[in-house]
C-alpha cells in the first residue's frame, strides 16, 4: 500500500517509522523494569523440541509476555495483536522486545489473522494468544484459540502469571503492572491434545478455568 493510500476498515493500522524513536526508550525502560522482577517458575525452560504450542494467557498479564517468551521458550513466538492503531504501537514495541506480530482480532480481520497464525505455527513458531482480547469481556475465553488449536493440531499451553505486588489500571481488563523488585510466579500447564469431538465452547471453558486458577 502506498504511503498516502487511504486505509480501509480492515487494514491493520501501522505506526510510521519515525515514531519508533518514542517506542525505543520505552522498550529499554521496560527491559530494565522486567530485570528487577524476581521470577519464580517450576521449570527452567519449556520443552518445545517436538513442536510449537498455542500459548494462552490473559490480556491483563501481557506485561510479562516478552520476558517469558525470551527466557522460557526455545522457539520464536508469533503473537496476535489488534488491527487497531493501539495495536500498531504494540507491534512496534513487541518487535523491539523480540516478538513477531500477526494482526487481527475476533472483530477485525479474524479470518486473515487465523490463517496467518496457522501458517506461523506450521513454520515452527509458537502462537501467543490472549483469548479475552483485545476488548473483552475480561477473562472470558473466545473461540479463536480453540479454532487455531484444531486447525494446527498443536496442544494448548496455559501460561499462568501471578503477581505478588502490583498496581492495576482502570482499563477494561484491569491491566496488571508488577511493582519493581516484586515476586512473580510463572506456571506452564500443557493441556491434552484437543478432542475434535468436543465442542469449541467446552474446550474454551476448560481453558478459561485453568487460566483463572493460575493467574
Amino acid at each position: 500500500m502506498a504511503p498516502d493510500s487511504p486505509q480501509t476498515h480492515d487494514t491493520p493500522q501501522v505506526v510510521p517509522w519515525y515514531h519508533w524513536i518514542w517506542v525505543f526508550p520505552f522498550a529499554l525502560f521496560l527491559r530494565l523494569w522486567l530485570a528487577t522482577l524476581r521470577v519464580q517458575c517450576s521449570v527452567p525452560k519449556v520443552d518445545d523440541r517436538e513442536g510449537p504450542y498455542i500459548i494462552a494467557l490473559w490480556h491483563d498479564r501481557l506485561f510479562l509476555a516478552s520476558l517469558v517468551g525470551n527466557r522460557f521458550f526455545g522457539r520464536p513466538i508469533a503473537a496476535l495483536i489488534s488491527a487497531s492503531r493501539d495495536g500498531g504501537w504494540l507491534v512496534a514495541f513487541f518487535k523491539l522486545m523480540g516478538i513477531h506480530a500477526v494482526r487481527g482480532s475476533s472483530s477485525r480481520r479474524g479470518t486473515e489473522a487465523l490463517i496467518a497464525l496457522t501458517k506461523a505455527v506450521r513454520q515452527g513458531h509458537h502462537a501467543g494468544i490472549t483469548p479475552d482480547g483485545p476488548k473483552g469481556p475480561r477473562r472470558v475465553c473466545k473461540l479463536g484459540l480453540v479454532s487455531l488449536a484444531k486447525l494446527t493440531a498443536r496442544p494448548i499451553l496455559i501460561l499462568g502469571i501471578r503477581f505478588h505486588r502490583a498496581i492495576y489500571l482502570k482499563s477494561w481488563d484491569r491491566f496488571g503492572l508488577p511493582l519493581p523488585f516484586s515476586k512473580v510466579e510463572v506456571t506452564f500447564v500443557p493441556l491434552p491434545p484437543v478432542d475434535r469431538t468436543q465442542s469449541d465452547e467446552t474446550i474454551a471453558r476448560e481453558v478459561e478455568q485453568k487460566l483463572n486458577d493460575l493467574s
